[in-house]
């Protein structure tokens, strides 16, 4: 490297270390300003800000780390800038941070309860739109790739670790948040005993499934949310996690080559048993659940309405009759296979109130399993449309 291209990099190493400083002054300002309005009104404040404070300190420390890979996969000038997509995905982290506050101590009470929730949701749709900056303004670094990582993969362990201590998720959940770095620690592991590890292939799938995934660790944070319906939920969700993360480790080892003819002709097998076979018998599962409880609601129509007045929200009779009609209407239309991801993510509103009004029963659990999976798979052969198709493959900006 020439004496003037090693000054460039150092002036825009210096541009980005003033940048870091004004990240870090940043989410000291959002730490103060939340103890200070949090200190009012709940009395673990404190507690908040310091697990929140150590968070951010490892937020930094990785960002600090990654500045001289503020650059273009492929190439070797370094930007001076972080750019909108970075940006972003900073405030993803900052907003992690502030949910790990919540962590050891008991669930608010009242309007805060739902602010972990919201920070994380929040959190979900920076995630989803940082990438899509950093391609459309031509900003996608190596550095944005290693902070989206770093912060799936906190994000993950921190809402896994809080569910569990809320009574959201069953203790051994919290492995799922732990997968990550299992992961990276094994490959390490590997690296240090001078054992291959193989390059991973791009997957659609794994995409899609990590994305309902965030969407369902967002909604186990709701307050109103019965641990029953989130233990189904949180059941398949693990399993698919589960499946996804040992493929990988397979494939990462050496033992599955995902370029062989014989991998891909047993893939294209499970694809087409999971993705159209099975799907159709899931839409029969689902109509037959749905029946039940709109049977069930029949013989005590004033179940759900009970439970709105219960929850002090206007009109709850025109809440309960709008949600039954959401659960026929939607109901129907992902048996029939239309729209089947969009609408049964719909669904899991009007199931999750008949399992808070009637507890688990056989119907509403096997109608909240087979949307879950409907979620993750489609609604395969015999769909009248399926429109989410064309954009789930691929991500936004691309």
């Amino acid at each position: 490297m020439t004496s003037t291209t090693q000054s460039q990099k150092n002036r825009m190493l210096d541009s980005l270390q003033r940048r870091w400083l004004a990240t870090a002054v940043l989410y000291c300002a959002v730490l103060g300003l939340g103890y200070s309005l949090l200190v009012p009104v709940w009395p673990y404040a404190g507690r908040w800000g310091a697990i929140a404070g150590l968070v951010m300190i490892y937020g930094l420390w990785v960002l600090w780390n990654g500045l001289s890979q503020n650059h273009r996969a492929g190439e070797t000038a370094v930007l001076s800038t972080l750019g909108w997509g970075n940006g972003l995905t900073l405030m993803r982290g900052l907003f992690i941070s502030l949910i790990a506050g919540f962590l050891f101590s008991p669930w608010p009470q009242g309007a805060l309860a739902w602010l972990p929730m919201l920070l994380y949701t929040t959190a979900d749709i920076a995630d989803y739109l940082d990438g899509y900056l950093a391609r459309i303004t031509h900003h996608a670094t190596v550095l944005g790739a290693q902070l989206d990582m770093e912060f799936d993969g906190l994000g993950m362990l921190i809402v896994s670790l809080l569910a569990v201590w809320y009574g959201q998720l069953p203790w051994w959940y919290l492995s799922l948040g732990l997968a990550r770095y299992l992961f990276v620690f094994g490959l390490w592991w590997r690296e240090k005993r001078h054992l291959p590890v193989y390059e991973m292939t791009p997957s659609v799938h794994r995409r899609i499934f990590a994305g309902f995934q965030m969407g369902f660790m967002s909604a186990i944070l709701w307050p109103i949310l019965p641990p029953a319906g989130t233990t189904i939920a949180g059941t398949i969700f693990a399993g698919a996690t589960a499946v996804s993360f040992l493929r990988d480790w397979l494939v990462a080892i050496g033992w599955l080559n995902p370029h062989s003819n014989q991998y891909q002709q047993i893939r294209r097998r499970i694809y087409r048993l999971t993705t159209y076979w099975l799907p159709p018998f899931l839409r029969v599962g689902l109509m037959i659940g749905t029946a039940v409880i709109l049977t069930n609601l029949s013989l005590r129509p004033v179940a759900w309405t009970d439970l709105f007045v219960n929850w002090h929200l206007p009109v709850p009779a025109l809440l309960a009759t709008g949600w039954m009609i959401v659960l026929v209407l939607a109901g129907t239309a992902v048996t029939l296979g239309i729209m089947g991801r969009l609408l049964s993510l719909l669904l899991v509103f009007p199931l999750g109130f008949d399992i808070i009004t009637r507890g688990v029963t056989p119907a509403n659990g096997l109608a909240l399993a087979c949307v879950i999976v409907l979620m993750l798979l489609g609604t395969g052969a015999l769909s009248l449309w399926q429109p989410e198709k064309r954009f789930m493959a691929r991500r936004a900006g691309e």
